[in-house]
């Protein structure tokens, strides 16, 4: 039996004046949109059809509305990018055009606050490949979550955290990213100021010697 999308469960996720734009789409486009159990790797994605299954995209349905929103436009701008160009860069200019197209007729303030639209049309001057690495964007964004939870960022030096199911030390920032030490496997990675981490129970206030 053929995946369809669940509209009442996808309506909850959505602003409410931006539902006849995205029906609108779903009628003409044959898309299925999946709302996926929350992901630290990533907001959303989109996969190509094959012999088997139809256009498919996802979006966290831990976001909130407006978050949910400008993900599933941009997940939806890489469908409309393959309907178009087949063969592109996957955020390039097609790519960039095609997302503010999307955008365009829900940059209104029946559907985002001011703060949100305000940010959002500076990151349509040119679009990031992941609306996570539009800090701005994601600073603003996080105000409407219901509870949010720490962006690294904000955690003070050499607190412990957790961060894709691993413990971490918070060190200094190089140019954008924190250089982190992971507890589990005692190697360095890179984390992104906004990514979103965890301090639970005890390592609330635990610090690293």
């Amino acid at each position: 039996m053929p995946r369809t999308t669940d509209i009442l469960r996808l309506q909850a996720h959505l602003p409410r004046h931006a539902w006849p734009t995205v029906a609108h789409w779903l009628r003409r486009n044959p898309v299925v949109v999946r709302i996926s159990p929350p992901r630290s790797t990533k907001l959303g994605d989109y996969r190509v059809a094959t012999r088997t299954m139809g256009h498919r995209i996802s979006v966290n349905g831990d976001l909130n509305r407006y978050a949910f929103l400008v993900v599933l436009i941009h997940e939806f701008a890489h469908y409309a990018t393959f309907q178009k160009y087949r063969r592109h860069e996957p955020h390039g200019a097609e790519w960039k055009a095609e997302y503010k197209r999307l955008m365009r007729p829900l940059l209104t303030r029946e559907v985002f606050p001011a703060d949100v639209l305000r940010v959002l049309t500076l990151h349509l001057v040119d679009a990031p490949s992941s609306s996570c690495t539009d800090h701005g964007l994601m600073r603003v964004l996080r105000r409407y979550d219901r509870d949010p939870r720490p962006f690294l960022e904000e955690l003070d030096a050499n607190t412990v955290f957790r961060f894709n199911q691993k413990l971490f030390v918070k060190g200094p920032q190089l140019r954008k990213r924190f250089r982190c030490r992971c507890l589990n496997d005692r190697r360095i990675y890179l984390i992104d100021p906004t990514a979103e981490v965890h301090l639970e129970g005890p390592l609330a206030s635990r610090r690293a010697s």
